[in-house]
């Protein structure tokens, strides 16, 4: 792989990072109340359902978790944040690649135009018309749970990194990184996780 296309992926995946950690501590603050000070409101606000209820329940334990080994309180939400944005980028370049192995059906390459999600809805009416790109979200959900019979380890959505999912216009920007057009020639490439690693981690 040569410089330009690894620089590529260095800015691609620097954006995706800041645009998904954005989101993710935006979230966390309103929704959560989770600060990125550190500081987390004793009980969740009364605007949570009980679902939401339920997913605080895991960030707080994996926030408290972090603390209990010895992380500032400040750094062990940035660490969620940051494991969360990460698991999220890597389902998505895996997506990418296995796509590009046609080993799965193309699911991200035209979001919600994608051929795959189209059948998906053939196959249930009803989930095409539900708001807010819910019916895509629960599409793609199925093909983790699906995907993490064979690799449990990325696709496990019992992980406590898999709690938030990105906002429809972070949704969108992600997708808009990952399918441009300077990208395109990357994904059949098996170096490409590796580099998207190391660029994610890297300073």
């Amino acid at each position: 792989m040569d410089k330009d296309t690894r620089n590529a992926i260095e800015r691609a995946t620097q954006r995706a990072r800041s645009l998904l950690a954005e989101d993710f501590a935006s979230q966390l603050e309103g929704t959560f109340d989770v600060l990125r000070s550190g500081r987390i409101a004793e009980t969740g606000g009364a605007h949570l359902s009980a679902r939401e209820e339920f997913q605080r329940e895991k960030i707080v334990t994996a926030i408290e978790h972090k603390q209990a080994v010895g992380m500032s309180a400040g750094d062990a939400v940035a660490d969620y944040i940051r494991d969360a944005a990460f698991t999220t980028l890597n389902r998505f370049v895996a997506l990418k690649m296995l796509e590009a192995r046609e080993l799965v059906l193309e699911c991200i390459s035209k979001g919600e135009q994608s051929s795959g999600y189209r059948e998906f809805c053939g196959l249930a009416p009803g989930v095409a018309l539900l708001p807010d790109g819910a019916g895509y979200r629960l599409y793609i959900e199925c093909l983790f749970d699906e995907l993490s019979t064979e690799v449990k380890v990325l696709f496990d959505r019992r992980d406590p990194a898999s709690v938030l999912w990105p906002k429809r216009a972070t949704f969108d920007g992600l997708f808009g990184v990952l399918n441009a057009q300077e990208l395109a020639g990357i994904w059949a490439e098996d170096e490409t996780i590796g580099w998207v690693y190391q660029y994610f981690n890297g300073q």
